[in-house]
C-alpha cells in the first residue's frame, strides 16, 4: 500500500522553505559590504549626538534592519527612499506622543508601536524597522523624552537619510542595477 506524499509531511515542510530564489553569493557579499558601510555612518552619526551610548547603540538596532533592507531588497516597496525615511520619522514622532501621555511602559511600547503602525500604513510609508524606532523611543522614554520630538529629526530621520544616501551611491559604485531608488 503506497502512503500519499502529504502523509507523510514532506509537503507540508517544504512550505516551509524560502520563498524567494537563493541569490549569488557576490550578490549576498555585495549587499553585506554596502549594509556594513551604511550602517557604519548612520551609527557614528547616532553615537556621534546621542546623550548616553546606550541610545545610540539601541539605535542601531533599527538602522540595522532598515540596512536589511536597502542593502539587500532594494526593489522592495518596503525599502525605497519615502517609507525608509518617512517610516521611520513618523514612528518616532508617534512614539514620542504616547510616552508624553502614557508613563507607564508596558503600556507605552505595545501602543508606540500600534500607533507607529497606523502612522505608517496612513503616510503610505510602511517600514517594518519603524516599529523598531517606535520601540526604541519608548523602552527609552526618560531619555529621550526630554530632548522632545526634534528626536525623531535627528537622529532618526538624518540617520535614515544617510543609510539611503549612501545606498544609492553604494548601488550606483557597485553596478547594482536593478535598485528602484533614484
Amino acid at each position: 500500500m503506497r502512503i500519499p506524499a502529504d502523509l507523510h509531511g514532506h509537503s507540508r515542510l517544504r512550505a516551509l522553505g524560502p520563498s524567494s530564489a537563493a541569490i549569488p553569493a557576490s550578490e549576498a557579499l555585495r549587499a553585506g559590504i554596502g549594509a556594513g558601510i551604511g550602517l557604519a555612518a548612520a551609527a557614528g552619526l547616532a553615537l556621534l549626538i546621542a546623550p548616553e551610548l546606550w541610545l545610540g547603540i539601541y539605535l542601531i538596532a533599527p538602522f540595522g534592519a532598515t540596512s536589511v533592507l536597502i542593502f539587500a531588497a532594494p526593489n522592495s516597496p518596503l525599502a525605497q527612499p519615502w517609507p525608509a525615511i518617512v517610516g521611520n520619522t513618523v514612528s518616532a514622532l508617534a512614539a514620542l506622543l504616547v510616552c508624553r501621555m502614557v508613563a507607564n511602559p508596558l503600556v507605552a511600547v505595545p501602543a508606540a508601536v500600534g500607533l507607529a503602525i497606523a502612522v505608517m500604513g496612513l503616510c503610505r510609508a510602511t517600514h517594518p524597522p519603524g516599529g523598531a524606532v517606535a520601540m526604541t523611543v519608548a523602552i527609552g522614554a526618560d531619555t529621550i523624552a526630554p530632548m522632545g520630538m526634534g528626536f525623531a529629526f535627528l537622529p532618526v530621520m538624518a540617520g535614515t537619510m544617510l543609510l539611503v544616501g549612501i545606498a544609492v551611491l553604494y548601488a550606483h559604485a557597485s553596478n547594482e542595477r536593478k535598485l528602484v531608488m533614484p
